[in-house]
């Protein structure tokens, strides 16, 4: 007998708090430490919140854990971009704004991972894991701020450098 699956394109409440409450706060908790109380307006730390949830949702299909009802796997990988769709619905962007904005964002995610900017991290964001699945969302959310900061900070450095070296 297979678990019941929930409707396409919604996330199990469980699945939910496992791959994106925790990554959307330490994210926004990061931005603000950087000067800007708006996640959707640091770029690094919305990047960073794109990796963690993406190494989450990776983790979680990966290894099998499964809930009362998981979500299609459909759902579960489109779970990095709708939590960043969710961050910038909150900027009073226009739809096609947000899509824009979607779409460049994964595309600077896609060349940071290429760059190998981004890999570095996820050791913090698979300890945030077991930490969710043994229930413990504290020490969850001090593992992904670990791995927010290093990202934005690995990002800010290699535009600094790439800029400098444009110069």
């Amino acid at each position: 007998m297979s678990e019941p699956i929930v409707p396409e394109g919604m996330l199990t409440t469980e699945e939910y708090q496992l791959l994106a409450a925790v990554p959307l706060q330490a994210a926004a908790e990061i931005a603000a430490q950087r000067g800007d109380p708006q996640l959707f307006n640091d770029m690094p730390a919305m990047l960073a919140l794109l990796a963690m949830v993406t190494t989450l949702t990776h983790t979680y299909l990966n290894r099998g854990e499964v809930f009362m009802q998981r979500s299609p796997d459909t759902t579960l990988e489109a779970a990095p971009v709708a939590a960043c769709a969710l961050v910038f619905s909150e900027s009073n962007l226009e739809p096609s704004e947000v899509e824009t904005c979607l779409k460049a964002l994964s595309s600077a995610y896609l060349q940071l991972l290429v760059q190998g900017i981004l890999g570095p991290q996820d050791a913090y964001v698979e300890k945030a894991f077991e930490s969710l699945l043994a229930g413990n969302r504290v020490v969850a959310l001090q593992f992904l701020k670990r791995a927010a900061s290093a990202m934005a900070g690995a990002i800010d450095a290699w535009e600094t450098g790439r800029v400098a070296g444009a110069s």
